[in-house]
């Protein structure tokens, strides 16, 4: 169809004539008289040079547009895959295949290996530890950096994504999973204090079981929403919401670790209230020798980080710096015997650790777990809790997987993505894993150690493997408190305090988005935190599409453009007009505040103009940015036309697209409208209101 431009109805190519039997836009035959009750008498007036192909638009039957739409999907397909040999299909289901066709051995292999050993390094201490934050034993945080790995390397697209256990996952699945067993709750919180020794081992396993189940089921998740394209249901998860999110369960997953820096046997709290209470009221359990050792490795941690940050060719020692302290702590450790001193002071019944190890790490390959699928524990909460947990887990890893894309110049296939990150939980939950996905800090060392390939992902699998197979005795006698020094320096990166600040001086719908994630998730815990920020997001997004900006129009001095007077105070009226634009889709949702606003507007331009004398003889609405009407809309619009029929002022409509003008013409308000008030963009119908004007005032002074 003939069209302008959208923007504010400037003026662009018309079409000349008229089609045999149409009716001239602007124009009437000569003589045309309608309904005095309903219209002023209609004078010949001079055929404006553009019209809107009303009678061209043609109404398509549902089952072809259906037809049409499979259509084009095949198009699409056939397109995509044309040319396609037995290899390129092979990649198609196995990306790996794509980018080893091309691998260049002399400049990316060193590249690869070198960004797999230091992300090996770094996961291995913060796997296990974020383990035990999900309140599992350690070994399934080195099983989650294996095996999901590996499956990574071979089925996702990201060359620099890094995968594994991550801290935000491991307390939505701890919380989750203790309200799974919530009539044994006080013993899962027990078993938590120390999962490699449980003191309910049946109720570990049991908990062990149902945290795999979770990896299962949110794997399908994961996987059905890359197979479905379904990629677009993050898009309700806005970037503010998401970060206070963060935020919140940062200090949340910080302070559950601080009793190991105290030296403190407290049990776990979702909010920030019920572990700041936990901790100041076992403060008598204080272990000076927990606590230096343990702010001697934040200290060191934070000293290799700030190195790496200042030191571009120290930039390792971010990914070291767990390794490190790890070592450190294994060495002081083993030569002092601090695992077999003791303190003066008596915890539920035991004499306290002068310094707690972690215990003894399984050696050996995980089990396989298929079996242990089904059935699920508790089906609602189970369910519902995996759906949550790949929500999060999508958001984060495919915000991660496009920044790396954008900074390394290449396309991230998304759906590929979601399928690669899917398929790699479903094999991580066939052999004892939990959930895992793209972690943020190890995916940025991964890039910054230079990883060409998700080969470097497969050399961070070896790795892992090789201390499954021969190093796990070594972490026997490893103090607890590097772990959780490993967690607090980790999630530090997850504070983003400068969003706080940099929304409130841009916008403070967001700034409210982000704080009520925030306090929300701090005081309520994770779990109601994310519900409930999700929530407050839909809320803004239904009330900013219910509540439309509509806009009043004026042409710009010397132009054919029609712009915001808001905007452009010198933006000239036009006498005897009400220009008005609708901003958004025109649907039920809004059709009432549009309506009502419109006759307010309408209502006040109608007094204003006779208190100096003039009168409102046209309301004309540009449609550009509507993308849509639905029947509340058209309701609306043929009742406005009759109200202002009553008092002698007609509807003129700009720039409809085809969809609109569609939808218009099957209810038959076209017919009312009349096709001649019906224009290609707001010049055009401006000007066919001030030549009736015109004419209107030569017949009255005749």
């Amino acid at each position: 169809m003939g069209t302008a431009n959208a923007s504010d109805g400037s003026s662009g190519p018309s079409i000349d004539g008229m089609d045999s039997g149409g009716v001239a836009l602007g124009g009437a035959n000569v003589g045309a008289t309608a309904d005095t009750t309903q219209r002023r008498i209609s004078t010949p007036l001079k055929r404006v040079a553009s019209r809107v192909p009303v009678k061209d638009v043609m109404d398509q039957p549902l089952l072809s547009q259906a037809k049409q739409l499979l259509e084009d999907q095949r198009t699409k397909y056939r397109e995509s895959t044309r040319g396609f040999g037995w290899y390129d299909w092979l990649g198609w289901f196995f990306p790996c295949f794509v980018w080893l066709r091309s691998y260049d051995v002399r400049g990316w292999l060193l590249s690869d290996v070198a960004a797999g050993l230091s992300v090996g390094a770094m996961v291995i201490p913060q796997g296990m530890s974020y383990a035990k934050l999900a309140g599992l034993p350690q070994e399934y945080g080195l099983y989650g950096a294996f095996v999901p790995c590996i499956a990574y390397a071979l089925l996702g697209s990201s060359r620099q994504l890094a995968v594994g256990p991550v801290a935000v996952t491991s307390i939505l699945l701890g919380n989750g999973l203790a309200n799974v067993f919530s009539d044994r709750k006080d013993q899962v919180e027990e078993n938590m204090q120390d999962p490699n020794k449980p003191p309910f081992p049946d109720l570990q396993m049991q908990y062990n079981h149902a945290a795999v189940q979770v990896a299962f089921v949110a794997g399908c998740f994961y996987t059905g929403v890359g197979l479905l394209r379904m990629g677009w249901v993050t898009n309700f998860l806005s970037h503010a919401q998401v970060s206070g999110f963060m935020t919140g369960a940062a200090i949340l997953i910080g302070l559950s670790q601080v009793k190991y820096i105290l030296g403190l046997k407290i049990d776990r709290s979702d909010t920030i209230q019920g572990n700041l209470e936990l901790i100041f009221d076992n403060l008598w359990q204080f272990n000076w020798r927990e606590f230096v050792m343990g702010m001697s490795f934040i200290f060191l941690l934070l000293a290799f980080k700030w190195a790496a940050g200042k030191y571009k060719k120290l930039t390792l020692l971010k990914a070291l710096g767990p390794l490190a302290v790890c070592i450190i702590s294994i060495a002081l450790m083993n030569i002092f015997k601090w695992y077999d001193d003791t303190t003066d002071v008596t915890v539920k019944g035991k004499p306290q650790k002068a310094i707690a190890d972690i215990g003894k790490i399984p050696s050996g390959m995980p089990q396989f777990t298929v079996g242990w699928w089904v059935p699920l524990y508790n089906v609602g909460k189970q369910m519902s809790l995996s759906a949550l947990i790949c929500f999060i887990d999508i958001c984060e890893s495919i915000s991660i997987a496009k920044a790396l894309a954008q900074k390394n110049k290449y396309q991230l296939n998304a759906t590929q993505e979601l399928r690669g990150l899917g398929l790699a939980n479903l094999a991580g939950a066939m052999f004892q894993c939990y959930t895992t996905t793209g972690s943020f800090s190890r995916s940025a060392v991964n890039d910054s150690a230079g990883a060409k390939t998700p080969l470097a992902n497969f050399v961070t699998g070896l790795v892992v493997m090789l201390t499954l197979l021969v190093l796990t005795p070594i972490f026997t006698h490893m103090s607890a408190n590097v772990q959780g020094a490993i967690i607090i320096v980790g999630v530090m990166g997850l504070l983003d305090y400068p969003e706080f600040i940099y929304l409130w001086k841009t916008n403070k719908f967001d700034w409210v988005v982000w704080n009520v994630a925030f306090l929300f998730t701090i005081f309520l815990g994770v779990e109601v935190g994310i519900i409930v920020s999700v929530c407050v997001s839909l809320l803004l997004v239904i009330y900013k599409t219910a509540f439309p900006r509509i806009t009043t129009l004026g042409k710009l001095p010397g132009t054919e453009i029609y712009r915001s007077t808001k905007m452009y105070p010198n933006a000239e009226l036009q006498q005897g007009m009400l220009m008005l634009r609708v901003d958004a889709p025109w649907y039920f949702a809004n059709s009432s505040s549009i309506g009502d606003y419109i006759r307010e507007k309408v209502a006040i331009n109608r007094s204003r103009a006779e208190e100096v004398g003039d009168h409102i003889r046209f309301v004309i609405i540009d449609l550009s940015p509507v993308t849509d009407i639905d029947s509340s809309a058209m309701h609306f619009l043929d009742d406005f036309i009759d109200e202002l029929a009553s008092d002698g002022v007609e509807l003129v409509l700009a720039n409809p697209i085809q969809q609109v003008l569609l939808s218009l013409k099957r209810c038959g308000l076209i017919k009312k409208i009349r096709e001649e008030n019906v224009h290609v963009n707001m010049h055009d119908a401006v000007s066919h209101a001030t030549q009736v004007l015109r004419q209107e005032q030569s017949h009255h002074v005749i």
